[in-house]
């Protein structure tokens, strides 16, 4: 496997998009920011070393991006000359408009590419060379499982506050639209099967981290 790499474009953008989310999160009570930005921290390593682990795995390379909204048809021109980045509004604006009460944590999509070394490999699980749309949806789906171990460990370290961020965070990267990790999984697999079944237990885990249950 290889060595776990992070850009620092990579990261800048990270590091901007948890600031951001965090802001939002807390727009009412701007005491809690600290704790807020810490819980998130921690939920974002766990969701993005979970998938780079996975591509690490499957001898391909993960960056994780801030969501961008450029194409807007279906011809190739149809491009935006200057990308709008919907991972930085989003979550203001769905905050603002609901003033405080709805947080939006869809707000990174992946690149993932194969690398040098997957190529060698003809047998098994590496049938084929190139990343299959299977490979690339496997990848998210391990940053959203690893959302779930996250909350269910919080959940009995009685922190509920993280099992609960994290278990939401998992519910809106499963949203399948445009270029956001969700969309990769629900295309992952006939009948999005895939998608279905983390679907199912989100709203699972959703239903124990509900404030109602602490």
């Amino acid at each position: 496997m290889q060595i776990i790499m992070i850009a620092l474009k990579e990261l800048l953008g990270i590091v901007i998009a948890l600031i951001i989310v965090s802001f939002c999160q807390v727009f009412s009570d701007l005491k809690a920011f600290p704790s807020v930005l810490l819980m998130l921290a921690i939920v974002f390593f766990v969701y993005i070393v979970s998938k780079k682990l996975m591509a690490s795995y499957l001898d391909s390379e993960e960056e994780t991006k801030i969501w961008m909204f450029e194409r807007y048809g279906l011809y190739e021109s149809s491009h935006l000359k200057t990308p709008i980045p919907l991972g930085i509004l989003a979550p203001i604006v769905v905050s603002v408009l609901t003033l405080g009460y709805v947080n939006w944590f869809a707000i990174f999509e992946s690149d993932i590419k194969s690398t040098s070394a997957r190529a060698s490999k003809r047998h098994d699980f590496y049938s084929f060379s190139e990343l299959t749309e299977w490979h690339i949806g496997l990848i998210p789906a391990a940053g959203i499982v690893g959302c779930f171990f996250l909350s269910v460990l919080a959940y009995f370290f009685n922190y509920p506050e993280l099992a609960k961020l994290s278990m939401f965070f998992a519910a809106f990267n499963l949203i399948p639209l445009g270029k956001l990790d969700g969309a990769k999984i629900f295309f992952a697999s006939r009948n999005a099967i895939l998608w279905i079944v983390l679907v199912i237990l989100t709203l699972v885990g959703l239903f124990y981290a509900s404030p109602l249950f602490y």
